[in-house]
């Protein structure tokens, strides 16, 4: 009988020694008939609130048993009162709806209240823009007037290569970066001509957009101040560029004569990405094939096409000419809802609009 008592007392101490102080998790508990919410944001606080507007304060910390996946966070609040949240680790759902979330909690309130529901991790924000990498699009420039969507100037900074399309024309050049000053070379460009003030708005732009800037990044803008004195310009981060799911048209593709070159009139060139397939039409017949991209990197092919004959002078050569340069392409991006793909020199392969726009 002795020896039973002593297993027994072995046993308890076991599983309380077992039941240590916790890292806090960082939790948003929540439940419902009547809604209510307990937020426990670590560093040993507890918030309960409902949607009265009620709110209580809680100061206490997290034990946890890891064998039984189990813990409870214990606290007190001002007038001394406890609040305890039992937690457990297992799959919890609300009620309300299809989701399931990885906590469950049987919380009880100083006044004697008990509720019970579930608990999810805080939603992890997004990572915060920086200068490089990203499509930024111009907001204002001092003495112009900025126009809307695709007509507004745009800047890309990446490996020392600034792009983009100034307004008329498309322009490239180098860049430095030394901590928050942005040292920009000489740009050069397309020398397509627009009307006015198509093109006093890219002259004014290409010019703020040289020399040594100092720039900033808050939130979703881009701020970039003459270090000689100036006024400041400022861009919007550009929704992020979706290559798949889209169907695109080609607009020019590169004929293998050092040429970029519309497709032929009465036919349409398609190609679609998705799901590391691509597909489309080569004007007279259907293709398809793998492709892989990294980030702006791409590679196509190789790809197969259906057998159709097509009689219309010059359309055969077309879809060999377009099957064939296809396989060449390494880099794509897309900007003003134009898909633009060149080869490893730099020679373009191709352009395309968004067919759903």
């Amino acid at each position: 009988m002795k020896s039973s008592k002593l297993l027994a007392t072995l046993v308890a101490l076991s599983v309380s020694a077992a039941a240590t102080l916790a890292s806090e998790r960082e939790l948003i508990c929540f439940g419902n008939e009547p809604s209510w919410r307990l937020d426990l944001p670590g560093g040993g606080e507890a918030r309960f609130s409902l949607p009265d507007g009620q709110s209580m304060r809680f100061r206490g910390s997290e034990s946890r048993i890891e064998s039984r996946k189990e813990s409870v966070w214990r606290g007190r609040g001002r007038d001394v009162r406890e609040l305890v949240a039992f937690l457990k680790d297992g799959a919890c759902s609300d009620g309300m709806s299809e989701t399931v979330h990885p906590v469950s909690i049987n919380l009880s309130l100083p006044d004697g209240r008990y509720y019970a529901g579930c608990c999810r991790a805080p939603a992890t924000p997004a990572p915060a823009a920086t200068l490089e990498g990203a499509n930024w699009r111009l907001l204002t420039l001092p003495g112009q007037t900025v126009p809307g969507g695709n007509g507004a100037p745009t800047a890309r900074f990446e490996g020392g290569r600034v792009s983009g399309f100034s307004g008329c024309n498309r322009f490239m050049g180098n860049y430095t970066v030394d901590r928050d000053k942005l040292s920009v070379g000489t740009l050069a460009g397309s020398m397509m001509a627009c009307p006015e003030p198509v093109m006093a708005l890219e002259k004014t732009f290409l010019s703020a957009l040289s020399g040594t800037l100092t720039s900033s990044v808050a939130g979703n803008r881009l701020s970039l101040t003459p270090v000689a004195g100036g006024k400041v310009i400022q861009f919007e981060l550009e929704p992020k560029p979706v290559l798949e799911g889209v169907e695109w048209e080609v607009t020019a593709y590169n004929n293998g004569r050092q040429a970029v070159v519309s497709p032929q009139l009465g036919t349409r060139l398609t190609i679609a990405f998705k799901d590391g397939l691509v597909s489309g039409s080569g004007g007279c017949n259907s293709f398809h094939g793998p492709f892989k991209a990294e980030g702006n990197a791409i590679s196509i092919g190789p790809l197969a096409t259906t057998r159709k004959w097509c009689s219309e002078k010059g359309v055969m050569a077309q879809e060999q000419e377009f099957i064939a340069t296809l396989e060449t392409a390494t880099t794509w991006e897309i900007s003003r809802g134009m898909l633009d793909v060149h080869r490893k020199e730099g020679e373009r392969v191709l352009t395309a609009s968004n067919m759903g726009k």
